[in-house]
């Protein structure tokens, strides 16, 4: 009997990682098309192009392979990924993954960079009407319309181009009508613009003119434009309403009384179109409103120019301007599938910009998502830091020029050629509800952040920290804009008023859920908004390791109370609601305030179809 020994000798190598291939800037670089698979057989499927419709038969390995080139890269990167992701392949075929890619560019199932661009810039130009006017927002704040007026004088006489203007006055107070007169008379004497005031009589005037050509609608108008609905609350969007109407059919400009002229740019501008697929501000914090001020360079051209060249243009009117060339450059690393809104029926229906000065955020929550270099300035020391966080003395703009879906503030400039939607007349917020509503009534419109900023000066300083360590509690205008979002998928029609019905009756189905339906549909919104701000800080107190132990204290603080909120069963209260309210309260609440929304969908767009057919009459009609 023999005995045979048997060795096994294992060797703990390290992982054989492929190199990365090399990458030659000049190549050209492909992204897969999004499209909808159905199942043909165990190993062939059938993939329609999003775009275009085509369908292409195809084995379920090529399918994969075409999965993991969604982002924009050579060919040879992506072979490289093929074969250490997809089953079955190893480096040793990449030749065949080459092949397999090449065919697959043949097919239009891999779009370069060249042929995206060239679908774009191929996009036939827009016409545009005309600037019916520059609106102003007032509403009891003399000195701030005071000087917001002075620096249209200066503008007006650096450029002489004689712009209408119409301030739409919402203040309650004699002495603040009466003074607001005032200026406007001596702001025509001085410039020669044509100008047009709007106070409570002749806003009233106005309603008793639509009413009588709209009786059905005339309770509708009442609303939306005259105080009264929710005595002593924020009623921006009443202004904004009636610039809408009073735009019907024309381009219109929107200034709020606490900015001013002139436009400044930041020295650090990057040049070219961003893809708007992030939400990155340049942001620089300053020691007090003189500072702030001065911060930046002051354009050397007409500031109404630079939005209306392109407000109401066709996307390849922008991607291939001399101002905002989308270069090939910014698409490397690019997914296909985010850049859906970069189409070729694509337009600007509005432009936005930054400000200096003032922050236009009620909460100063952003200041904790900001980048390495911005937050080390705002924490450059615990005083800085206690006089940052109230986002008083700020630069706040876009670095890039970048083309978005929905405004993340109030446009500059709106093309009001065809419908554009009503936001609610009372409340905070109403830019982000309008910006939602615009992008549902209009899917392939676009708003272009310019890469400057306009002055804020603000009445008073705002306590925002005090908002900003409480747990978010989103305002009835943002709980209507999530909600606006959430369908904006869910219409098939062109027609933005037929968009606007669906929308509407959706608005009614929540208004008329049962109490304890709309008690849940509440309490879940604010659960995941808050779930949302938790998980958001979390991620940025794990990659700020080097932040100061202020910063992170006062991270934790916020994450704490969301945690708290998110676990209490409070009745889920809207920002804008009493603090005494109970669940019956807030359902009757959200009752109310969906049912008066889903109102406002159905009679708005009867309303901008009378006053665009009116056209300058309305205006003139005060």
């Amino acid at each position: 009997m023999s005995t045979t020994f048997q060795y096994q000798t294992t060797y703990n190598l390290p992982p054989q990682v492929p190199p990365a291939p090399r990458v030659d800037p000049n190549a050209p670089i492909y992204a897969s098309e999004d499209g909808v698979v159905a199942s043909l057989s165990n190993s062939e499927c059938i993939f329609q192009v999003r775009r275009s419709g085509e369908a292409h038969v195809m084995t379920f390995q090529v399918l994969q392979a075409l999965d993991q080139c969604r982002e924009f890269r050579t060919l040879e990167e992506h072979a490289a990924r093929i074969a250490t992701s997809v089953p079955g392949l190893n480096q040793q075929q990449h030749e065949g993954i080459l092949r397999v890619l090449s065919s697959l560019v043949q097919r239009g199932l891999l779009v370069s960079d060249a042929a995206f661009l060239e679908r774009l810039a191929a996009a036939p130009a827009r016409s545009r009407a005309g600037l019916r006017a520059a609106f102003i927002r007032a509403c009891g704040r003399p000195a701030q319309l005071e000087r917001l007026l002075h620096s249209l004088v200066d503008y007006e006489r650096q450029h002489r181009v004689g712009r209408p203007y119409v301030v739409l006055d919402d203040s309650s107070a004699p002495e603040h009508l009466d003074r607001h007169r005032d200026l406007l008379r001596e702001f025509a004497r001085t410039t020669g613009c044509k100008v047009t005031y709007i106070g409570p009589a002749e806003r009233a005037k106005l309603v008793e003119r639509i009413g009588k050509a709209l009786p059905a609608q005339r309770a509708v108008a009442e609303s939306l434009v005259l105080p009264g609905r929710v005595p002593g609350s924020f009623g921006g969007g009443r202004n904004w309403n009636l610039a809408t109407l009073l735009s019907a059919g024309g381009r219109l400009v929107l200034f709020d009384d606490d900015q001013r002229l002139p436009l400044r740019r930041d020295p650090a501008l990057r040049p070219g179109l961003g893809l708007g697929l992030n939400n990155d501000l340049a942001v620089h914090f300053h020691a007090n409103a003189e500072s702030a001020r001065g911060a930046g360079e002051d354009l050397a051209g007409d500031p109404f120019d630079l939005h209306l060249d392109h407000c109401g243009a066709g996307i390849g009117e922008v991607v291939g301007s001399e101002s905002f060339r989308l270069g090939r450059e910014v698409l490397r690393g690019a997914n296909l599938s985010r850049l859906a809104h970069l189409r070729p029926d694509a337009r600007v229906l509005g432009t936005l910009h930054g400000t200096y000065g003032s922050a236009r955020s009620e909460s100063a929550q952003w200041i904790y998502h900001l980048d390495a270099p911005a937050r080390h300035e705002l924490c450059s020391s615990r005083e800085d830091y206690l006089r940052n966080i109230e986002a008083q003395h700020v630069w706040m703009a876009a670095p890039q020029a970048r083309l978005l879906t929905v405004a993340p503030f109030t446009p500059f400039a709106l093309d009001n050629t065809t419908l554009l939607p009503w936001t609610n007349p009372v409340g905070r917020g109403e830019d982000r509800l309008f910006s939602a509503l615009a992008h549902f009534c209009h899917p392939e419109a676009l708003v272009l952040d310019l890469p400057y900023a306009i002055g804020h000066v603000q009445e008073q300083a705002r306590n925002r920290s005090t908002v900003t360590r409480q747990a978010s509690t989103p305002r009835v205008n943002h709980f209507v804009a999530d909600f606006v979002q959430r369908q904006f998928d869910l219409s098939e029609a062109d027609d933005p008023a037929r968009r606007l019905g669906l929308l509407g009756a959706m608005m009614a189905d929540l208004a008329s859920a049962s109490p304890r339906g709309r008690i849940e549909h509440l309490r879940e919104y604010l659960n995941y908004v808050r779930a949302g701000v938790i998980d958001g800080l979390q991620q940025q107190f794990e990659a700020a390791g080097d932040a100061p132990v202020f910063w992170q204290a006062d991270v934790r603080s916020i994450i704490e109370a969301n945690g708290r909120a998110l676990l209490a069963r409070n009745a889920p209260r809207l920002g804008d609601w009493a603090d005494s309210l109970d669940e019956a309260g807030c359902a009757q609440a959200l009752g109310r305030e969906m049912q008066a929304m889903a109102d406002y969908c159905h009679a708005w767009p009867v309303l901008w179809d009378y006053a665009r057919e009116q056209g300058e009459r309305l205006l003139g009609s005060v």
